[in-house]
């Protein structure tokens, strides 16, 4: 065999693909060993230990059924055993059958060793599952370079079509067991995806099982036998139901034949039938569609074509669907078949000798090339007031792959012994930990006892191309690498549904709170979001609560103090300058009014860029809040006053003036000097705020 070939591999719940670049620098799907390009993704186990694969394995299956396995896919991540031929199977020990499969029939059409691939996931998958599926590709003797979204791997193959103007798509990809949506911005620099959402339990499988269901439910209705009743009778009407959805994409009736212990007969489907048996399906997928316009803040006016993807887009109902949404006839230029696989070849390509891809794919040079996270990443935290455990957002959703973020954790630690701690990594939306699923308890050790027996930890926070997740830690004072091991979620996670008790570090609530009149327009403003994006970034949101207050002629709670990244981040992304031009109002009543009461430590954190019109007012109540025990920190830029900047902070060094481009500095600092007072660490700029 001559050079080994770089492939990309629709991995799919019904069908799989292989493809290429081929000699003429295009990208080619592979023909398999029946001669054709599709590849069913059913495994049929022998009693040898030996597998069938493809297209032989579901033609048996009505035969075979106790020995074949098909949607294993809809369970790579989980616990799941497939139990064939006395011995038990993982969904990643079935998808390397149809990987190896797809291996050696391509080796046999190429003549050349194939050794590495990119491998096409959906884009909803979480971490556990794409791991399953790299785990898949080592098991196939496949070295998984990377795993890439399905929906990002079509708008790549479609950017390869047209790569003269820039376009924003959107890919409504419907398999057979998966369903993606994705907005993804095509131009001649490459493809970026904006933002994605989906259901890796939704796809044509369930189209067919209701389209099974009624056609059993009308035979025993008419003849009082249940054709499930029957294994070898409902295996053959689920292929005689597949059968009748793809003949309704085409025509407008069907007629499907069921024989069944000696009773025959034929049964009509009509596409208006099928499409009311599913319109609830159908409306899972618009659902979600709605979800990312949203969260997206897109509308359809900005979306240049909806690409159709997977081969179940081939009913009717969902061009009518996009059609309705959009406006305009959905985009079915590519073969919803094969692009996914065509698109993991072009990517693949990027691994490939010549890093500088030749011709028509110059435009896919790795860096040009930029997916989004599907879920947001968060932490197991303990609420403010104690009461509870929530799931802490550390990155939103639709960041931007490769991506990290550090943030500093407080540890208890002693003098003599081990000192270890564990952080349980989440996937999800919202703080209810109930809602999100876990990836990973992450033990750190070989911590240093720190001084009062405090450690901090800079722990970061990783998801890389492939979007999988890495946790490493450094002890903070000195830098040094802590050991991180990656352990199981224990079976019994119901801790985290009690309250907690006898916290080893108190929790602290900290307002921002911003100057939004006229003069902060423009590069001022944007430079103070930046600066509020640190301070989040730097503190510790397992042990913290931060919200948002903005001010001008009026005062307004942008977000009340909350443990979530993602609403933090979305809050201050939302400042905009709209409280009036000048500065009557100020936010020291406000900040009475959300910290009293609030146990622990208390902080409120004020901006300003100019003078106040409500000086004295504002002097009072800001005393008012020293003697109730909030410090307050004053920091200026711009035209801001210093001697009234001393007046309402809690010390005059915490009364801060800095020079433009110094904010984002300096509110890193002061989150980390947060931090620090409760790690008994170097907080001697705390200590002297206090009087």
């Amino acid at each position: 065999m001559n050079t080994e070939v770089l492939v990309g591999i629709d991995l799919g719940t019904t069908n799989s693909a292989i493809a290429y670049i081929n000699d003429y620098d295009r990208p080619e799907v592979l023909a398999n060993s029946e001669g054709t390009k599709i590849t069913p993704s059913v495994v049929q186990l022998r009693p040898d230990g030996s597998a069938i694969v493809g297209e032989a394995a579901k033609q048996e299956m009505a035969l075979e059924k106790e020995n074949t396995a098909q949607f294993f896919k809809r369970d790579m991540g989980t616990a799941a055993v497939y139990s064939y031929q006395g011995r038990n199977y993982t969904p990643s020990e079935l998808s390397a059958e149809v990987l190896k499969k797809l291996k050696t029939d391509g080796e046999a059409e190429l003549n050349k060793p194939i050794r590495r691939a990119v491998i096409t996931v959906p884009a909803y998958f979480q971490d556990a599952a794409r791991l399953a599926t790299k785990d898949a590709g080592e098991l196939a003797g496949l070295e998984v370079v990377q795993m890439i979204n399905e929906p990002t791997a079509a708008a790549i193959a479609y950017g390869l079509k047209q790569n003269t103007r820039e376009e924003t798509v959107m890919v409504y990809d419907l398999g057979g067991g998966t369903f993606d949506i994705s907005l993804v911005r095509v131009s001649p620099d490459g493809i970026e995806v904006i933002g994605s959402d989906g259901n890796h339990n939704l796809g044509g499988k369930d189209w067919d099982d209701r389209l099974v269901q009624y056609l059993c439910e009308q035979f025993e209705q008419r003849h009082g036998i249940n054709p499930l009743d029957d294994p070898y009778t409902f295996q053959e009407i689920l292929i005689r139901a597949e059968e009748a959805k793809k003949s309704l994409s085409a025509r407008t009736n069907a007629i499907v034949a069921i024989n069944c212990q000696g009773k025959m007969d034929r049964i009509e489907i009509t596409r208006d039938l099928f499409e009311s048996l599913t319109a609830d399906l159908l409306s899972q997928t618009e659902l979600l569609i709605g979800k990312v316009i949203e969260e997206t803040n897109f509308d359809y006016s900005r979306i240049g074509s909806v690409l159709m993807v997977g081969g179940s887009t081939r009913m009717p109902a969902c061009l009518k669907l996009i059609g309705r949404l959009s406006c305009k006839p959905a985009n079915t230029a590519l073969n919803p078949d094969e692009c996914v696989a065509l698109g993991a070849a072009l990517q693949a390509a990027e691994y490939g000798e010549d890093k500088r891809a030749k011709g028509g794919l110059a435009f896919l040079k790795s860096a040009r090339i930029r997916d989004v996270m599907s879920h947001s990443m968060g932490m197991i935290a303990v609420s403010a007031d104690g009461e509870r455990y929530l799931n802490s957002i550390l990155i939103p959703k639709n960041r931007s792959i490769p991506c990290s973020e550090v943030r500093p954790y407080q540890v208890r630690t002693r003098e003599k012994g081990d000192n270890s701690t564990a952080v349980f990594v989440t996937q999800g939306e919202g703080d209810d930990p109930a809602n999100s699923s876990f990836v990973g308890k992450y033990v750190i050790g070989d911590i240093p006892h720190g001084k009062k027996g405090l450690a901090v930890l800079n722990i970061s926070y990783e998801s890389d191309r492939s979007d999988v997740i890495s946790v490493t830690a450094t002890e903070k004072s000195t830098g040094r690498s802590l050991t991180v091991v990656k352990e199981a979620i224990p079976e019994d996670m119901s801790w985290i549904y009690k309250s907690p008790k006898d916290l080893a570090i108190a929790h602290k609530a900290v307002y921002l709170s911003v100057d939004l009149s006229g003069s902060m327009s423009g590069a001022p403003l944007a430079e103070a979001k930046q600066a509020m994006h640190e301070f989040v970034r730097s503190s510790d949101l397992s042990h913290t609560s931060i919200g948002l207050v903005s001010f001008a002629n009026s005062v307004r709670i942008d977000q009340l103090a909350t443990q979530d990244g993602k609403k933090l981040s979305h809050a201050i992304d939302s400042l905009e300058v709209g409280l009036g031009g000048g500065n009557s109002a100020h936010p020291f009543g406000h900040a009475l009014e959300q910290l009293k009461g609030v146990e622990g430590s208390r902080y409120f954190v004020v901006l300003t860029d100019g003078v106040w019109s409500c000086q004295a007012s504002a002097i009072q109540q800001a005393k008012v809040c020293h003697q109730a025990g909030i410090e307050i920190i004053a920091i200026g830029f711009g035209s801001a006053d210093e001697k009234f900047l001393r007046e309402i902070a809690t010390s005059d060094q915490a009364a801060l003036l800095v020079k433009t481009g110094d904010l984002t500095s300096t509110f890193g600092n002061i989150a980390q000097e947060l931090v620090g007072s409760q790690a008994g660490g170097d907080s001697g700029l705390l200590m002297r705020w206090r009087r």
